[in-house]
């Protein structure tokens, strides 16, 4: 069976609204995760995402978690939603392949920031959700569809 792994953002865990919807469809590796803007503890949850990326097949974060996927040093499918990497000051590791979902809408990750990742790296940007919780049903939908299709090994 195909798994995902799910990195929550900065104020969500394991049992948040996109955790639970993960959780419920897929096989899923949800880490708790440090909530916090150290540095030191960003790169703790760098090495535990990095470490679980081994035994997934598509990596799945939000946020802050968005930003952990995006820096992870892997080559599986990245699906990042209203990816964090300017405030976590990563270096992004992604190619083409990789899918970002964000709010045009959202308060605290500016959807400029998601434009400057397609355009480098050839990621399909998808316009959805209606702030930067993308906790509501339509976005929640569409994160499952996403997923789904990636790991169907189709393209968006």
């Amino acid at each position: 069976m195909k798994r995902v792994l799910f990195a929550h953002g900065k104020e969500g865990s394991p049992y948040g609204t996109k955790a639970k919807m993960i959780k419920t469809n897929f096989e899923a590796f949800v880490p708790s995760l440090t909530n916090s803007f150290e540095t030191i503890d960003f790169y703790h949850d760098l090495d535990i995402i990095e470490d679980m990326a081994e035994n997934v097949d598509v990596m799945v974060g939000s946020s802050r978690g968005g930003a952990l996927v995006c820096q992870a040093r892997t080559k599986k499918r990245k699906i990042l939603i209203c990816p964090a990497w300017k405030k976590f000051n990563v270096n992004p590791h992604l190619t083409k392949h990789d899918i970002i979902i964000h709010s045009k809408a959202d308060d605290l990750v500016p959807y400029e920031d998601s434009q400057i990742l397609a355009d480098r790296f050839g990621c399909t940007l998808i316009e959805a959700g209606h702030d930067h919780r993308m906790g509501d049903r339509e976005t929640l939908a569409l994160i499952k569809r996403t997923v789904k299709t990636i790991l169907k090994g189709d393209k968006i």
